[in-house]
């Protein structure tokens, strides 16, 4: 879920407003923030911590166990968390959720809505595991994840449908500046207090074609050209160099347990579909 602060609003169809959009306020320029996959076991527990702090702080959850998140999603090997640094310090987090044998965490809720849209489950995606540190909130990191994360979805993994949960006071904001749309009503979710929660998602190829529209009526837009025009360059060559350079973590039947017991986790917590992934890591042979 995401959360942050902006004063300015894209209306759509206006070409000023869309000039803005993912370029509210500079105050921490994306080249000051270093972006990567986690790749050890210390460094996701570092991230569940920094989820568990910045929830905490929110009032989205309760205290938990081992002061971190249990995240049962990254288990799928098609699953990424990425981390976000200034100066080797940890600001920020954001997951890639692909659809998967465990689904994707938005079904927990909008699953009837979710299978209405029709999509194909191959290519489409959950953006989640999100948080930024109180320090940065309202500077353009929130802008500088959503766009690592759209890049990777898209250029990556190939994907054409990505899905956010958000609070439903919040849903304005990822509507005016972020290109999504909310699907049905928003709903009460279990896992956040009982927040009112929206279910939104961007239908990737429309997105690119609007954009391309407005930027050159008439003409085709090409990637280097959407790339300059909303200053994202940058962001589309690191992630490019660190997409070559790392390799992402893998987990093993040790680290699974490790991870379970720090949260205080056993199977009643998890889905039907997560149990059974979890057994057969803990299975693996040689793990």
């Amino acid at each position: 879920m995401l959360r942050s602060a902006v004063k300015t609003v894209a209306q759509p169809g206006d070409k000023a407003g869309l000039h803005r959009t993912l370029r509210f306020n500079k105050r921490h320029a994306f080249n000051d923030v270093d972006i990567s996959q986690v790749t050890t076991l210390q460094e996701f527990y570092i991230s569940m911590q920094k989820l568990h702090t910045e929830y905490l702080r929110l009032g989205l959850v309760k205290r938990q166990q081992g002061d971190m998140l249990f995240s049962p999603w990254f288990f799928s090997p098609g699953n990424r968390l990425f981390i976000a640094r200034i100066a080797d310090e940890v600001i920020g987090t954001i997951g890639f959720i692909k659809q998967s044998e465990q689904g994707l965490p938005a079904e927990k809720i909008f699953a009837d809505v979710i299978t209405a849209t029709h999509c194909r489950p191959e290519k489409t995606a959950e953006i989640g595991s999100l948080c930024i540190d109180a320090r940065y909130r309202g500077s353009s990191l929130l802008r500088t994840l959503y766009a690592w994360m759209m890049l990777y979805a898209i250029f990556d993994r190939q994907i054409e449908t990505l899905f956010i949960q958000v609070e439903k006071r919040k849903a304005r904001f990822y509507q005016d500046l972020l290109f999504f749309k909310q699907l049905g009503e928003s709903r009460l979710h279990p896992d956040y207090e009982g927040r009112e929660v929206a279910l939104l998602h961007a239908d990737v190829r429309t997105v690119g074609k609007i954009l391309s529209h407005q930027l050159t009526p008439g003409k085709n837009t090409s990637l280097r050209q959407l790339l300059a025009a909303f200053e994202i360059e940058g962001i589309f060559r690191q992630l490019r160099q660190r997409m070559r350079q790392d390799r992402g973590f893998s987990w093993s039947a040790k680290t699974v347990r490790h991870y379970c017991d720090l949260c205080g986790v056993n199977e009643t917590r998890l889905s039907a579909s997560q149990r059974a992934l979890l057994q057969a890591l803990l299975n693996r042979s040689g793990a």
